[in-house]
């Protein structure tokens, strides 16, 4: 597929240095993003692999939870581990990933459920670059240097790579149920 062979070429781009955390400029980011009316509705979504720094991953395992979900099979879906599946609440959604914040704010991962973030959407390459520097200013070995980012982007076969592949990390099912017991998703008739 030219998408993912695109994503590979631009993930080599990626500085796999260790560098120090800027924990600053990560809350920065957060508080920089727009407000959303949400509805609760979108738990769904929270399956599979979370992407997310190496800082946020260690601010969930501080809370307790893995964001690292399970799915050893393609047709379960794993509930992300900070999902509350009883109450359907994440529970670490103070300490939340970029990427959970990102959720419904921009077109490639608008809410289905009509929730709307407050000023409109950000365009895809802008949330596509603040999650970048979320996982740059994280500790990610797979975030761009901010100017190789933006070279990167500026190509748009690999802003539609890039919006494919956060896409496969995103599950969205609009009628689904997870069972707390097996996490199995089941549609539900309309």
């Amino acid at each position: 597929m030219v998408g993912d062979e695109l994503l590979a070429a631009v993930l080599r781009l990626a500085n796999t240095a260790v560098r120090e955390p800027n924990l600053a400029a990560l809350e920065e980011l957060y508080e920089g993003l727009p407000g959303l009316n949400c509805q609760g509705a979108c738990w769904s979504a929270c399956g599979g692999e979370i992407p997310a720094s190496p800082v946020e991953m260690e601010r969930a395992r501080e809370s307790g939870y893995d964001l690292a979900g399970r799915n050893l099979q393609p047709s379960l879906a794993t509930a992300c581990g900070a999902l509350d599946t009883g109450t359907h609440r994440c529970r670490v959604y103070r300490d939340r990933p970029m990427i959970c914040r990102l959720w419904g704010l921009f077109p490639s991962l608008a809410c289905p459920w009509g929730c709307e973030p407050q000023g409109g959407f950000l365009d895809d390459v802008e949330a596509l670059r603040r999650l970048n520097l979320a996982w740059w200013h994280g500790g990610s070995a797979d975030a761009l240097e901010p100017g190789k980012f933006e070279e990167a982007v500026a190509i748009p076969r690999v802003v539609e790579a890039l919006l494919e592949q956060l896409g496969r990390h995103r599950p969205v099912r609009e009628n689904a149920v997870i069972v707390p017991a097996t996490f199995r998703v089941q549609g539900r008739p309309d």
